[in-house]
């Protein structure tokens, strides 16, 4: 038998790995786990990077997923370990990682916070190394 929490827990990692699969090419449905109003927040922006201080909705994320995808192929993100979970503040974080075409890699943290079982805000910071596993 489940408990309400841990099919909380259980949809609040669907949400992450649904997240990372978006990165990693699949555009499909994404209104169906990112908030109509959905903004990504990030750490830091590299210079000549696009300011997505102003992005929107699911459109927009795909848009810019989209593009940063043609511009850099052949990477593949991954989850680091299981998502942290807080169902009380609607958040869930996690490490993840990126290997590129050329086989280095990058990692990062995301903490996602999830409003009505959609991702409505995310906040990723990235590194440039992976971190010590």
């Amino acid at each position: 038998m489940t408990t309400d929490a841990e099919a909380g827990t259980t949809a609040a990692i669907a949400l992450f790995e649904r997240w990372t699969a978006l990165w990693n090419g699949d555009f499909s449905d994404p209104e169906s786990f990112l908030a109509a109003d959905f903004r990504i927040r990030f750490g830091s922006r590299p210079e000549g990077a696009p300011d997505t201080d102003g992005l929107r909705g699911p459109s927009g994320i795909v848009d810019l997923i989209a593009r940063h995808r043609a511009e850099s192929p052949g990477r593949r993100y991954a989850v680091e370990g299981v998502p942290v979970v807080d169902e009380g503040r609607g958040r869930v974080a996690s490490c993840w990682y990126v290997t590129r075409a050329d086989g280095s890699q990058k990692s990062g943290i995301d903490l996602l916070e999830v409003v009505d079982g959609r991702i409505a805000t995310v906040w990723s910071v990235t590194g440039v190394r992976r971190f010590a596993v």
